[in-house]
């Protein structure tokens, strides 16, 4: 068992091309990629969505002249 504070130590080898993170990396960094991760996933779909919509209205506006 860690104490708290400790960095936690997976019991599992990483293996190229894994996700599993390495024993050096600290429960902060960890928390802090996964922020970065869904702030990434947030603006990706925005941009999708923004443009779909754009095009959806361009098709529209060209469908209707």
């Amino acid at each position: 068992m860690t104490e708290p504070g400790e960095s936690f130590q997976t019991p599992y080898t990483p293996s190229p091309g894994s996700s599993t993170p390495g024993p050096e990396v600290t429960p902060e960094e960890g928390t802090g990629e996964l922020w970065t991760f869904f702030w990434v996933t947030i603006v990706s779909v925005v941009i999708i969505a923004v443009a779909g919509i754009g095009a959806w209205l361009y098709v529209k506006a060209y469908l209707n002249h």
